[in-house]
């Protein structure tokens, strides 16, 4: 009894490992999570916001240190006091090195003096920007804009990105059903089989019948890989997307029978200023008209203040002091002749905000035209599942009559397949008018926020 006990536990465990059911919540949260263009996305808004802080920095003053040195072989100057005209000092001169020349022989004082053979200057210079044309100002406001764009394509790709793995997950779950379509097609065809080979048995129908049924069930084992494939291809991509290690055991939810039951949507307009394309466009006008306001600037004087201090040793470096200085100052820069090239640049800004206007104007019939599309197939799926769940009925009926007919001999082979035929087209058109639904459902929410 023990061993029993063993046994059935660790069929459940297996059980349990190989049917990993991925819910589609979680595979949403994941891609927010762990998808590689999300993440490229939200690093081109952390590069926005650190070019937002680089140009913060342009209000506070720029401080520069500086040091500059040299010792050369020579002196780069030599003084000779023998050619100076220094008025009483020269005639002091003569006369100190006519009584040295007389007490000492002949000697005299050295008669050239060297200059700048050794120099030493380190300092710090600060400015403050007091007025810069508005370059400053409107800069910042333009790194903010950079921010909300790139906060605004980061919206745009994270919604692409899930409507992607929607779409992905709804696919797997459709081809699973259609997969559970073809296991039922497998078990109607055998029991056709059974009972084409019981007639044929008994003399009442050729051969032909026969293998007319083993054609479509090697048709359908044909089919079935390539479902097979497609399942595989599907669950790879769906991993891919949402970053997850893929395995054969892996799974998704089946559809449930209440999402047969469409939702009725009233639509009297779009929703499209609310778009993130539309606000982009917005946002573009906006940076353009801060670039002209830039390139005016340029032309503007630009004021500044500021302060030097420093120290400086340009005699001798062992003997010589040197000495430390500051200096505040205050400048005008008043640019004289770039207006013609602004002139210029400022009709070229010109053109960029009327060409993002026109694009805007562009852009919301592209949008509205989108939107109807995205409506209009939501529609089209609620109505081809009302449909196809009837002729998923009318043909199991087909089927029923076709069979019975088939076995009073009143039917022909042909019709029984052609029977089981359209059962299958009305399982998978079903399956696949639900994928539709789902998919249209999600972009129409999606763009109608």
């Amino acid at each position: 009894m023990k061993r029993i006990i063993i046994i059935a536990v660790a069929l459940c465990g297996i059980i349990s490992m190989q049917a990993e059911v991925l819910p589609l919540d979680s595979c949403l949260k994941w891609a927010q999570q762990r998808n590689c263009t999300i993440k490229a996305g939200n690093l081109e808004v952390a590069m926005a916001q650190e070019v937002k802080k680089q140009v913060l920095w342009k209000f506070f003053p720029r401080v520069d240190a500086n040091a500059f040195a040299f010792h050369g072989a020579n002196p780069l100057f030599r003084v000779d006091l023998n050619y100076m005209n220094m008025g009483n000092l020269s005639d002091l001169y003569r006369q100190v090195n006519e009584q040295l020349a007389q007490q000492y022989d002949g000697q005299q004082l050295e008669s050239e003096i060297p200059l700048m053979e050794h120099f030493l200057a380190a300092g710090a210079m600060a400015v403050q920007p007091v007025y810069w044309g508005g370059q400053i100002v409107n800069g910042n406001k333009l790194a903010k804009l950079g921010i909300d764009a790139s906060v605004l394509k980061q919206d745009i790709t994270e919604r692409d990105v899930l409507q992607n793995v929607e779409e992905t997950y709804w696919l797997v779950s459709g081809l699973m059903d259609k997969r559970e379509t073809i296991k039922r097609s497998t078990e109607l065809l055998d029991t056709i089989y059974g009972i084409a080979e019981l007639a044929f048995n008994a003399g009442v129908v050729s051969r032909n019948d026969l293998l007319r049924v083993q054609l479509a069930r090697t048709d359908l084992i044909t089919k079935k890989l390539q479902l097979e494939n497609g399942i595989h291809l599907a669950s790879r991509s769906l991993c891919q997307l949402i970053g997850k290690e893929y395995t054969e055991e892996l799974g998704v939810e089946r559809f449930q029978h209440e999402d047969s039951i469409p939702l009725v949507i009233h639509v009297d307009e779009f929703s499209i200023d609310g778009r993130p394309e539309t606000q982009l466009l917005d946002l573009q006008i906006k940076a353009e008209e801060l670039q002209k306001k830039i390139t005016i600037g340029s032309t503007l004087p630009h004021i500044g203040l500021g302060a030097q201090g420093g120290y400086t040793n340009n005699v001798n470096l062992k003997t010589a002091p040197g000495y430390w200085n500051v200096v505040g100052f205050a400048f005008v820069t008043i640019p004289l002749t770039q207006w013609g090239e602004t002139a210029h640049k400022i009709k070229e800004h010109n053109m960029r905000i009327e060409r993002a206007k026109a694009q805007k104007e562009d852009l919301y019939g592209k949008l509205n035209l989108q939107n109807e599309q995205v409506y209009n197939t939501l529609t089209e799926s609620i109505s081809l599942m009302l449909q196809t769940d009837n002729n998923i009925k009318l043909a199991e009926e087909n089927y029923r009559i076709a069979l019975l007919n088939y076995q009073a001999g009143a039917g022909t082979m042909t019709e029984l397949l052609e029977a089981e035929l359209l059962l299958s087209m009305a399982l998978n058109g079903y399956t696949d008018a639900r994928i539709s639904y789902r998919t249209a459902l999600r972009k129409f929410n999606d763009y109608n926020k």
